[in-house]
């Protein structure tokens, strides 16, 4: 059977027009230009579901008895009160024995806001380590297929990526499936935002590549002529046009896979569970070369698990989403999940920048359960190779968390996923109150130096406050590391064997995380503060490699760190020696940001010591759909260049070339003056 291509005109198909799903086979799939879709497509006939957008207050549909996680969270932020208590006690015997200045007050208050943040996730750290430690291991998953006949779409959106590794991703899901003869609930469709025209030639020679070697198998692909409202309307736009098709899709990102044993396991559970309609997913991170990349994934994979079963256990049905490597039940997700947009202009009003999180909310609302699978392995992603590219998907990320206040006060959304909204927000704004922190700190040992306050350090109610505070802090901030050492000694930690060289992971992990800290604070305090200021961050294409940094970029990346370190430093020395002394390792690390930057960006070599250090399980032990993938991907068949067409000659190519360039530019400039004219 082969696939049959041509090209029409006209509208595309209504409703009516389709054949039932059961009808539509690869041998009617075809290649259609409508006035939506760019290029190169290959697609099956539309069957539509309508996607309106969703108010952004109203009435839940959420029923009484769906309370299966309040009062475990409950349980959590009574431990969060209860520990902030505590530090901000010690914190206060700490000050003078006369009584707090303004100064003090708020240091306390940031500390205290801060604080109880780390409580929260320390405790749902400790949650989810009695969990594991309760619970017995789970069986492996069974690579029976799904007996209901459901058919999901395993969907990639590309957005100016290097196809290869796309390609080779996706071929290796399916032939993975297809060796558990499951391949008939599944097809793969590539839904691409490309406007590069570069990258546009190489990735539609990559599918074509790969249509002319698997002309039989359900891989569709189309690009969107104008990528508005971003991924978001990326999706959106398949839900729209074939979402009636499928029962289920499969959200991945361009870096993401998920083995086949764990597809099977989220369709079952899917079809046994009508009231879900969106399963998260835990990915680990695989692949990583760089140090700074393999911290992240030595990190995740060392204590991810036990946060993942903490959050699982008390948020039950109201669980988040993520964005990616997550299964979702497609009728639901189009009648309630379009986002609305915010009042305001933009950044903090507009599209929402954001998606997953506003997505999960209003699901729930709608009276749909939202599920963590913390109990599945399987789901892998990568991360940005650098701390450089890890600051710039932060940056678009703290903007999106920032316009997602108004969802917190918005009417009618759960309160458990209020919780999720503002504990992702506060990941950042923890940068800012760090920032605050210090430079409060500062001024208060300036006014006791300089002003003779009464508040001078030597004169407090209690002397033994600062251990019992540095006692409280540390417990919390290192609590991943020594609950996660805890499962490992019992042999629950997910994923890991009881060999000691996990406990050289751990302090690896712990030094590494000290040394990076303050880098991070400043980023996340840098990425609010331009929000705040109407900076837009945009949405530009994710780097996935990287061959280092030159001098002067990473100079120029980290100029506010050195400021701020340089700053410190000469204010804590005009004030005390010993000052200067509590505050240099942390200026120390802004000042040589750029230098530590280019350090960790470097590429540790296999079987090293150093990669040893942060080996991961799957580093010692690939599992086969990450071998699978990449091992597609070094052989060279999904590597297109060659079969590109070779048209950036003729003159007609470059002269289209210009065109589609001109016409964007024009769309841009029409966009700024609309929304100027707002």
């Amino acid at each position: 059977m082969s696939v049959q291509f041509s090209k029409i005109d006209g509208p595309a198909p209504t409703s009516a027009d389709l054949p039932s799903r059961a009808d539509v086979t690869l041998a009617n799939a075809r290649t259609a230009y409508v006035a939506s879709d760019a290029g190169f497509a290959r697609r099956p006939p539309e069957q539509r579901l309508d996607m309106p957008p969703q108010p952004l207050s109203t009435r839940r549909s959420l029923p009484e008895r769906e309370t299966d996680g309040r009062w475990r969270f409950l349980i959590i932020l009574a431990c969060s009160l209860t520990t902030t208590i505590l530090a901000c006690q010690a914190m206060l015997s700490g000050f003078s024995a006369g009584g707090l200045n303004p100064l003090e007050w708020l240091a306390v208050g940031l500390f205290a806001a801060n604080f109880c943040y780390l409580g929260i996730a320390a405790f749902t750290g400790a949650a989810g380590t009695v969990v594991l430690l309760l619970s017995p291991k789970p069986p492996p998953l069974s690579k029976t297929p799904p007996t209901k006949g459901s058919l999901t779409a395993i969907i990639i959106p590309i957005y100016q990526e290097k196809p290869a590794k796309v390609v080779a991703a996706a071929e290796a899901m399916w032939d993975s499936l297809r060796d558990l003869d499951a391949e008939k609930g599944f097809e793969v469709f590539f839904i691409s935002d490309s406007m590069d025209p570069a990258l546009v030639e190489i990735e539609e020679a990559a599918i074509q590549d790969l249509l002319r070697r698997r002309p039989d198998e359900p891989f569709w692909y189309r690009r969107r002529r104008d990528n508005a409202q971003k991924k978001q309307g990326n999706i959106n736009d398949f839900v729209q046009r074939w979402g009636g098709r499928y029962d289920y899709m499969l959200e991945l990102d361009a870096d993401s896979f998920v083995s086949p044993e764990t597809m099977l396991e989220l369709v079952r559970r899917m079809d046994a569970r009508p009231r879900t309609a969106l399963i998260q997913t835990l990915p680990i991170i695989v692949g990583a070369r760089t140090y700074s990349a393999r911290l992240q994934q030595l990190s995740l994979r060392s204590h991810g698990g036990l946060f993942g079963a903490g959050l699982s256990w008390w948020s039950g049905g109201a669980g988040n989403f993520w964005g990616h490597n997550a299964i979702i039940r497609l009728a639901p997700f189009a009648a309630h999940a379009a986002l609305p947009d915010l009042p305001g202009k933009e950044p903090l009003g507009g599209k929402i920048l954001s998606h997953d999180f506003v997505e999960a909310a209003l699901l729930r609302r709608a009276g749909w359960r939202v599920e963590i699978a913390g109990d599945i392995e399987g789901s892998y992603e990568e991360t940005p190779p650098t701390i450089v590219d890890l600051a710039a998907r932060d940056r678009r990320w703290a903007q999106g968390n920032i316009q997602q206040i108004q969802v917190i006060l918005a009417r009618g959304f759960d309160w458990l996923s209020r919780v999720h909204i503002g504990a992702n927000l506060m990941g950042y704004l923890s940068g800012l109150l760090w920032l605050s922190f210090v430079v409060v700190g500062v001024l208060i040992a300036a006014n006791a130096k300089f002003f003779e306050s009464e508040t001078v350090a030597s004169v407090t109610a209690d002397p033994n406050a600062g251990l019992r505070l540095v006692i409280i802090m540390a417990a919390v901030l290192t609590s991943p590391k020594w609950l996660s050492v805890i499962l490992w000694a019992f042999g629950k930690l997910p994923g890991w064997d009881r060999s000691p060289r996990f406990l050289v992971n751990v302090v690896c992990d712990l030094g590494m995380t000290m040394l990076l800290a303050p880098i991070f604070f400043m980023n996340h305090a840098g990425s609010i503060l331009s929000t705040l200021m109407g900076v837009d961050g945009g949405w530009r294409p994710q780097v996935r490699d990287r061959n280092g940094f030159a001098w002067s970029d990473l100079v120029r990346h980290y100029v506010q760190h050195m400021i701020f370190g340089f700053c410190l430093l000469l204010a804590s020395f005009a004030i005390s020696p010993s000052f200067m002394l509590q505050n240099l390792p942390m200026a120390t690390v802004l000042i040589f940001a750029p230098l530590i930057a280019r350090q960790v960006s470097g590429v540790a070599r296999k079987g090293s010591v150093s990669w040893l250090l942060y080996a991961t399980p799957e580093d010692l032990k690939q599992p086969e759909i990450v071998r699978r993938a990449e091992m597609l991907a070094a052989r060279g068949t999904t590597d297109v260049r060659r079969l590109a067409p070779q048209r950036r000659n003729r003159p007609m190519h470059r002269m289209s070339m210009v065109v589609r360039r001109a016409m964007r530019r024009a769309r841009r400039a029409d966009q700024i003056g609309r929304r100027d004219a707002e």
